[in-house]
Order: C-alpha cells, then sequence, then structure tokens
C-alpha cells in the first residue's frame, strides 16, 4: 500500500491545512518528505538546487521565509518542484505571503497539490516523523495482513479492528465494499508488488482505496461515493484489467456486500472472505457475497456448537457409511441441496442416472429416519448439509 497526498488531508494534526490547488494530484505517491529553506533562493540556487531534490515522489515543507521580499519565487520554485516530478507542497504561512494567481493556475495545469497551513502547529520536524511513520506502516508488506488475522483470531474486537484500519488509512470514505483476489497458485511478495505497481501505474488505484498482501493474494478495499454508481461486477473489472489478472485461471475472488459505514469494516472482510471460499461452490472463479442466499446467515455462525451438533446428527452417520461400504451418499445429498432438490440437475451434475441418485438418497433417508424427498425431511437435510458446507469454509 502506498501513502498518498489525499492520506495526509485525514491526519488530524494536519486538520488546518487548506487545499488551493492542485487537486487532480491528490493520488500522488509520497516517498520521502523534507523542508525547502534556501534550495530555490536565486542567490544560492546554483550551489544547493540538486542538494535535496534527488528523487521524485518529494513532499515539500516550506515557510518561504528567502521569498518574504520577493512572493514571485515561490512561482519559481513551484515551477521547479514539478519539474522534479514533486507530490506536492505544504506552505507553512507564517509571513502571511500572497499566493499569485499564476502559482495556482500553474500547479492547477500541472496536477500539483498545494496546501496553506495558516498555524504555528505541527512544527515541520513533527510534520516529518509523523509522514515518515506512516510510510513506514504503509510499506510495510504485513501490517494490515496482521491486523486482519488478529480480528479474525478474536483478538482484538470488530470496532477496534476497524478502528485500526482507519487509522492506518484515514481516507477512507463511506460506503465500502472489499474484494478478496486469492491466488490459485503460490504468491510472493514479488507477485503482490508486481500487481500493486501496475494498478497504481495505471492510476487505477484511488487515494480512497487500499489494497494490501494477504495471505496468499492480496485485500482491496474499494470506498467512497463512486461504490453506489455501478454494479459490483463493473467496480472489479478496471482493476483486474489494470493488473493483467486472468480471474479465471490465476485467482478466485470474493466480494463483500456494500456497506455504509466504517464502523462495518468487519463485516465487509468478513463476507469477502466468505465470499472467496465459496467460488468452487458456486461454479466460479468470482463469487458474490449478496448471492450466497441462505449461506449468508449461516456462515457466521457454522463453527458455533448448537449449529455443529446439529450438523453432525445427519453427516456423521453418512460418513460413517460412506468410509464402510466405500459408497457417495455423503456427495449425493450434498449435491442434491446444492442442486435445490431437485433429482435431475443432481443426476446432470454427478453424471448419474435419476433412478441412481433416488437410489442413494432413500439409503441415506434410511440410515437418518427422514425421507429426504418429502419437503420436512428435506428441509431437516438442507440445513445439516448447509452448515456442513459452511463449516469447511
Amino acid at each position: 500500500m502506498k501513502l498518498t497526498v489525499y492520506d495526509l488531508k485525514s491526519f488530524p494534526q494536519l486538520k488546518k491545512m487548506e487545499l488551493i490547488a492542485g487537486s487532480g494530484g491528490l493520488g500522488k505517491e509520497i516517498t520521502h518528505c523534507g523542508i525547502l529553506d534556501y534550495e530555490y533562493d536565486k542567490d544560492l540556487s546554483r550551489k544547493y538546487y540538486e542538494y535535496n531534490y534527488q528523487m521524485s515522489h518529494f513532499l515539500t515543507l516550506s515557510t518561504f521565509l528567502y521569498a518574504k521580499d520577493n512572493p514571485n519565487l515561490i512561482y519559481d520554485a513551484v515551477k521547479k518542484l514539478i519539474a522534479k516530478d514533486g507530490s506536492g507542497l505544504i506552505i507553512k504561512n507564517i509571513y502571511m505571503l500572497p499566493i499569485s494567481d499564476n502559482v495556482i493556475r500553474y500547479a492547477d495545469h500541472n496536477d500539483f497539490p498545494i496546501f496553506i497551513l495558516n498555524d504555528s502547529y505541527p512544527f515541520f520536524e513533527d510534520i516529518i516523523v509523523m509522514i515518515s511513520k506512516a510510510m513506514e506502516r504503509y510499506d510495510s508488506l504485513y501490517y494490515l495482513g496482521q491486523k486482519v488475522e488478529a480480528f479474525l483470531s478474536g483478538e482484538v474486537s470488530g470496532s477496534q479492528f476497524s478502528q485500526a484500519m482507519l487509522d492506518m488509512k484515514p481516507s477512507l470514505e463511506e460506503p465500502l465494499v472489499a474484494a478478496y483476489f486469492m491466488a490459485k497458485e503460490p504468491f510472493s511478495q514479488e507477485d503482490y508488488i508486481r500487481i500493486e505497481n501496475q494498478m497504481y501505474d495505471r492510476s487505477v488505484i484511488k487515494p480512497t482505496d487500499c489494497m494490501f498482501f494477504y495471505g496468499n493474494g492480496f485485500m482491496l478495499i474499494h470506498s467512497g461515493p463512486s461504490v453506489q454508481d455501478q454494479s459490483l461486477e463493473d467496480m472489479l473489472r478496471p482493476y483486474m484489467f489494470a493488473a493483467d489478472l486472468q480471474v479465471s485461471h490465476k485467482f478466485t475472488v470474493g466480494v463483500s456486500g456494500v456497506h455504509h459505514t466504517i464502523s462495518e469494516m468487519e463485516k465487509t472482510i468478513q463476507e469477502c472472505l466468505y465470499a472467496c471460499s465459496f467460488a468452487d461452490e458456486t461454479a466460479g472463479s468470482v463469487s458474490f457475497f449478496d448471492d450466497l442466499g441462505l449461506y449468508q446467515a449461516i456462515l457466521p455462525f457454522a463453527q458455533n456448537s448448537s449449529m455443529l451438533s446439529y450438523m453432525n446428527r445427519f453427516i456423521h452417520p453418512l460418513e460413517i457409511y460412506d468410509n464402510e461400504k466405500n459408497s457417495h451418499l455423503l456427495n449425493t445429498v450434498t449435491q442434491f441441496v446444492k442442486e435445490s432438490g431437485s433429482l435431475e440437475n443432481t443426476a446432470a451434475a454427478m453424471g448419474q442416472h435419476k433412478n441412481t441418485i433416488r437410489y442413494r438418497l432413500n439409503k441415506a433417508g434410511s440410515i437418518l429416519g427422514i425421507d429426504p424427498l418429502s419437503l420436512g425431511g428435506y428441509e431437516q437435510l438442507a440445513l445439516a448439509v448447509r452448515i456442513y458446507i459452511c463449516s469447511r469454509h
């Protein structure tokens, strides 16, 4: 995940900062941060021009002390910062210098964000430390993935997890949706970095998005008003295209439902993981939580002792019989439930004659003491099978 200029707007310490130009560049990455004191002073520029600005993606902080008697020097500085592929400029305007229209127009034209900070606090040194720490967290491939694991293991509560995510990525907005891309082959850090760089290079990752390495794949959180402007299928398409993802061959993707508050972050993450685990059940490489039907209600409680006890009343006897007789009763009743109780569809899915399926179901019924082909018997069996399916994910 990369720190962007947009993220600065959400830092509580910078809440008094005002954007005056270059809104089109808020998605620019920040990799370095430093103070402009003298480098572009005309009397010293030849000596120091190359000193602090050897790299791109640099966030610059300045009071423009050297421009106090000649504010036009600000325009020269902005031109040079843009030429150096700088990411943005924060001006602590303690000298109340006028920012000319030329500066505003040039920054807007080049999508170079300029902020004014009309306050003595925070000090530049504090801003640099704050941004450096943020960059360290953002650069850590495992930081957010560890937060997800801590939540799933019960080490932290849902509210603590949501707050941790927001602290890490304060630019997240409402509503939000999450997708988990799980690789079908081993997925390395290098694989993730390559995909992340492709998405950033092609400007697909928005300032309000969050992308991070997780498990054997990566998590993508898309947030903001645009979430409601398109279908979830259309939302996914540009990300997959930008990263050259051949999803059907390389990834299984689970997509959460849309959630309207940041406090539901934990549900968003859980849902995309549930949906991803169900891609095989839904016979596709992309699975949407909203399409899981009754499984949406069962999944969060599938490991509950009462649920497992009910499941075992029906599933365990079939497992024992299959092991002893080398038969396929459990697979048959599972497919029968997946096919919503249709003998014809079950037979087609399993490549068997309909009478074979009927025989197996009747045999399962005699073992369990129910009639799977009756409404009441089917409902009892279907609930047990659905818990069984959910408990494996």
